[in-house]
């Protein structure tokens, strides 16, 4: 992978709505080794005023003026889901590394034409899992990793994921508004699902797909899809992964706190993460494990405190500068809507 080397990475950002504003803009416009020098969003009066708020010199009416722009060097672009793909491959095909928000794409299609356009472009497709960056989360990893090499546990006999959702927000703060018409944008579908279904499939894909993409981040590469129910209100998946099963439990709560969770069990006792909600900043999960057997032991290590969307667009910048592959990049994230669509596919 080329490096820029260069002092500063020049970012065309691409979307001023509400995570924009709330998340990404004030990472990037903060952060030591980067620029944010272009905001391009349809709806231009939105456009300038947050452009105003965050210091970005030139506002732009489309993604192709950034792409345009050779002195750009990455586009960060936070859009709606069916613009994702479209986008993403405009700006790889143009020579730019690329921030996508989560769900990486709509449909699988789009997602296997966007890993091309990066390989094809050698440059850098960064997927906005940012619970992968969290500070506890690495730390859980570490230790299920280390579990497994020494055995002192024994073998992992289950897993289960949760996630009914609540509070995300957090009183994160205000964006700044718009009474202008938003842009009609093409919906990007598996062509092969039914009409009743995609509603469905697009609000699954939008929240879930991030404890799918956990799950392989915590416990490895799924090795098959075993079940999956997905028309009530609570959907489950079930993941065959090495040796034992992997249980999704996927809902709505009203709540005033944030209901996500994995947890990992032993022969000999457990390993389990909760994480934060998303817009809480510099709150890492919560790790615990437990030691069963002789020891009786629970133990509750403590994270740094960071934000994980912080770090994980930190380290898109670096990654560029170094040319070190990024931690969720789109050639793994396939997996997540290749998953998906399986489950859909099937059941």
């Amino acid at each position: 992978m080329e490096s820029a080397r260069k002092e500063s990475i020049r970012i065309g950002f691409v979307g001023a709505g509400f995570m924009g504003q709330l998340v990404h803009l004030p990472n990037f416009t903060e952060m030591a080794g980067c620029e944010v020098v272009a905001l391009a969003d349809r709806r231009s009066g939105l456009a300038r005023r947050v452009a105003d708020r965050f210091g970005i010199p030139t506002t732009c009416v489309s993604h192709e003026e950034i792409c345009a722009d050779p002195t750009i060097d990455a586009v960060v672009q936070i859009t709606s889901d069916d613009a994702h793909a479209p986008v993403s491959i405009d700006a790889l095909n143009a020579g730019k590394h690329v921030y996508v928000e989560k769900p990486m794409a709509t449909n699988l299609s789009d997602a296997r034409r966007m890993v091309e356009a990066a390989e094809r472009n050698g440059r850098q497709l960064q997927i906005g899992y940012m619970k992968r960056f969290d500070t506890g989360v690495e730390m859980a990893r570490s230790i299920i990793d280390e579990l497994r090499s020494t055995g002192e546990l024994g073998a992992i006999t289950h897993a289960r994921g949760h996630c009914f959702a609540g509070d995300w927000v957090c009183n994160a703060g205000t964006a700044i508004t718009t009474d202008e018409t938003y842009p009609e944008i093409e919906s990007r579908p598996p062509e092969w699902l039914e009409q009743e279904r995609i509603g469905d499939i697009y609000s699954t894909n939008n929240l879930y797909c991030h404890n799918i993409n956990l799950m392989r981040f915590l416990l490895g590469e799924v090795r098959e899809l075993r079940f999956a129910t997905l028309d009530g209100p609570t959907k489950l998946m079930v993941f065959a992964m090495d040796g034992f099963d992997a249980v999704l439990e996927l809902g709505r709560l009203s709540a005033n706190f944030w209901d996500e969770s994995v947890k990992v069990y032993f022969e000999d006792g457990w390993v389990e993460i909760s994480t934060p909600p998303p817009l809480l900043k510099n709150v890492p999960a919560r790790v615990s494990v437990y030691r069963a057997g002789d020891i009786q032991q629970h133990a509750q290590p403590q994270a740094p405190r960071d934000w994980a969307f912080r770090r994980a667009n930190a380290h898109f910048v670096s990654c560029i500068r170094s040319g070190a592959p990024v931690r969720s990049s789109g050639a793994d994230s396939i997996r997540d809507q290749e998953l998906l669509e399986e489950a859909f596919r099937r059941f």
